[in-house]
Formats: structure tokens, C-alpha cells, sequence
């Protein structure tokens, strides 16, 4: 309650000094396309009418791939909307860089705002000492697995990537696919190289370059990281054609039984809601490889979701008041719920709203990890996230040497 008056007396204040266009935002989200996103955004943003009648909302909703291009648009036309939905990293970064974004530095130190998320989430929304977005959901990723099927076949959970790797060949012997890929949208791939990465050499690599570490570098850990990805697809480890299938074809593949092991994010408790009668879900952390000088421990993990506030915004005051709305306890509580989905906001993420599975990852997997890595795709420039996609692409199809990959992406990272 002591928030909800907060944010009515912020708004009325602002009601008072604005001139008359104020209590008008436009909000754009890329929430379009996506059942469980769709139902959360109309929750909230209904919510926010019922207790700010004062403010009226313009809302454009797009799908994620075509609200990018839009918002770049938009942005480069200088005509952005006033609160909008970003991703954190390269995505944000270049507004921030153009001078397009509002800083919330000023308004996330009152009343405990900025306190209330958790350090390692506003941290991915910030650059140079400054806040430009509100980070929401935080997704991480591991391997997702059937219980009932391990249980039937004797399969144990591996812990090193050694036994990843016999287990796989077991699965194989079995007639089935080892670990499910869809990677035709590129991104999907990106968790087995970075995962490899973080083993190997550690976390924070990719940070590095965007924070403009001049030792930045990804070593040569990445070679190796790149020939293991290269040895898996050459094992036949993944499904046939799995870089031109999409990620909701592995996924089929996977809750039909045709595929034993997914590696992918926590989104995928959703996604496995029409699991056929039987299908348990479970999960397991990346294992731990031999040699590998990382925190064996380490999640990779990153906002995936955030929203930010136009420096152009006649109407700051009232989009200020939306945003700590967006992001309450109570609001964050019911996107857990609704989405099954990790968020930004401390406490919120509770067991019933969470379920058992998302709960045991949040509170076990998450709390123990040494570090959390954002990530890569999302943290790096535009420009150096498409050769990162094209180069990881090259590696699984044999076309592309993994110590070209591993240079290619490196100087992409260094490019300015």
C-alpha cells in the first residue's frame, strides 16, 4: 500500500507541473505473438489504468524480430515513443550512445527503487556509471531433460562433461537425438559456445569488451570452445537439418521423446506446458570441464527484458510513475505466475507463484553460482552480434575453421 500511495502522489505531483499534454505516453512493447507475454502486458497495463485513470496510454504492440526494426525506425527518425521495451546490452547501448535515452539514475535512488532489483540485473542496463532501463525478467539457461524417461532408460544426470559426452553417445545408440537444436534464428547456439567459454576461461569475457577493458580478450579458450561445438555437430549429436530448423521444431522434438537432453532458457517450463501425459520435466546445471579455469559453478544468465524511458518524453514524471508500476513486487509476482518466468524484482519470484522447478533454479542453482554471465549475443554491438551468429553457424556446418570463428568474433568485439 505504502508503494501504491508513492506512485499516486508521484503522479499527481507530476499531473501539477506538466503542461497540458501531460498524462499522455506512448508505450511500445514487443510483447505481440506470445500468449503468456500477451496475457502479462494486458494484466499490467490494465492494472495501471484502474489506478492511474489520470494517464492515458497510446499502446503499439509488434512481434520481437519486426518490433526491432520499428524501434530502430523510430529512433533514427527521431520520433521515439516515450516508454518502450529495449534489450539490455549492444540493443540499449547504441541509444545510449546516440543520447536517446533517459537516465534514471536520479529517480531509481528514491524510495529504495533501484534496492528493490537485484545489482547483477540493473548492472546490464547500465552503462558508464549511468541507468538507462529497468531490467524485468532474467532468464537462465540449462539442460532440460524427461525424469521418467532417464528413470526408464538407467540414464544418470552427468555431472563432468566427459560423462555429457558418454551419455550422448548412449542416447544415440538408442536411435534417438542426443540434444535437441533448433538453431535457424541463430541465437539457440549461442548457449553451448558460451557455456564452453565460461568453463574454460571464465565469465565476464564478452562485459569486458563492451565496458572497453583494453586486455579484453576471449583467449584462446575460444578455439577450444569452438572445436568442441565443431566435434558435437560432427558426432551427429544434434538433430538432422538443425541449422535451418527453428527452435519450436527442437522443441517438439524434444517433448515428443525424440530427443533426449534441450539446452535452453527457463522459458522453457513454459514451452513445455503441453508436455505429453507423463513428460516430467527436469533440469541440470552445464557440467563442469576438466581443465577449465572458470568457476565451474557459473550460470549463465541475463536480463531479457527491460524498459527505458525516451530522452525526448514531454511526460517523464508519468513515465517514471509506469515503470515503478511495470516493475512492483506485485506486478513482477504476477509475471512469474503468468509467464513461469524469473524476474528482476527481489522476492517477487515466489515458489507458488513460481512452481517447484523455476523456484528450485532460482533459489538453488542461481544463489550457489559463483558468477552470473549475461547474455553474449545480447551484451555485444549489433554489428559484432550478426558475425557472431554467422560465425557460429560457419562452425556448426563445417564451413568455417573454429580458430577463424573464434578471430572473426574477436575483432568484431574490438571494431568500434
Amino acid at each position: 500500500m505504502r508503494l501504491k500511495r508513492l506512485l499516486i502522489a508521484g503522479a499527481a505531483a507530476a499531473l501539477a507541473a506538466m503542461p497540458a499534454s501531460a498524462g499522455e505516453l506512448s508505450f511500445w512493447h514487443a510483447y505481440a505473438g506470445q500468449q503468456d507475454k500477451v496475457e502479462f502486458i494486458d494484466f499490467a497495463l490494465g492494472e495501471f489504468a484502474k489506478a492511474h485513470p489520470e494517464v492515458k496510454l497510446e499502446v503499439v504492440a509488434a512481434e520481437q524480430s519486426a518490433y526491432k526494426t520499428k524501434l530502430n525506425t523510430a529512433m533514427a527518425s527521431g520520433n521515439p515513443p516515450d516508454v518502450f521495451y529495449t534489450l539490455p546490452g549492444g540493443f540499449l547501448n547504441a541509444f545510449v550512445k546516440g543520447g536517446q535515452m533517459y537516465a534514471l539514475d536520479e529517480e531509481l535512488a528514491r524510495d529504495g527503487w533501484r534496492d528493490s532489483f537485484l545489482e547483477s540485473a540493473v548492472s546490464q542496463t547500465s552503462k558508464d556509471g549511468h541507468t538507462y532501463a529497468v531490467p524485468v525478467d532474467v532468464d537462465s539457461v540449462v539442460f532440460w531433460y524427461d525424469k521418467a524417461r532417464f528413470a526408464e532408460n538407467g540414464w544418470t544426470v552427468p555431472k563432468t562433461y566427459e560423462e555429457l559426452l558418454a551419455l550422448a553417445e548412449k542416447v544415440k545408440g538408442e536411435g534417438l537425438v542426443p540434444f535437441s537444436l533448433g538453431n535457424k534464428d541463430s541465437w539457440p547456439a549461442t548457449f553451448w559456445f558460451q557455456y564452453l567459454e565460461m568453463r574454460l576461461k571464465g565469465s565476464g569475457v564478452v562485459s569486458a569488451f563492451v565496458n572497453g577493458d583494453p586486455d579484453a580478450t576471449l583467449g584462446a579458450e575460444a578455439t577450444k570452445a569452438m572445436e568442441k561445438l565443431a566435434e558435437l555437430a560432427k558426432q551427429e549429436y544434434f538433430p538432422i537439418g538443425f541449422n535451418g530448423m527453428s527452435d519450436q521444431e527442437a522443441n517438439m522434438l524434444f517433448l515428443n521423446g525424440q530427443a533426449a537432453m534441450m539446452l535452453n532458457g527457463t522459458w522453457q517450463i513454459g514451452a513445455s506446458a503441453d508436455a505429453p501425459e507423463g513428460f516430467e520435466l527436469g533440469y541440470f546445471a552445464f557440467p563442469a570441464v576438466a581443465g577449465g579455469a572458470g568457476d565451474q559453478s557459473d550460470v549463465l544468465a541475463g536480463v531479457a527484458a527491460s524498459f527505458g524511458v525516451s530522452q525526448k518524453a514531454e511526460n517523464k514524471a508519468d513515465a517514471v510513475t509506469l515503470l515503478k508500476f511495470l516493475t512492483s513486487r506485485e506486478v513482477m509476482t504476477k509475471y512469474v505466475e503468468l509467464r513461469k518466468t524469473m524476474v528482476t524484482v527481489k522476492d517477487a519470484t515466489t515458489e507458488t507463484a513460481a512452481g517447484p522447478v523455476l523456484y528450485d533454479i532460482s533459489n538453488k542453482l542461481m544463489k550457489a553460482a559463483g558468477h552470473l554471465d549475461p547474455f553474449y549475443d545480447t551484451a555485444m554491438p549489433p554489428a559484432a552480434t550478426n558475425i557472431y551468429y554467422t560465425s557460429l553457424q560457419g562452425v556448426l556446418d563445417g564451413s568455417l575453421p573454429p580458430a577463424d570463428a573464434a578471430k572473426r568474433i574477436e575483432d568484431a568485439l574490438r571494431a568500434k
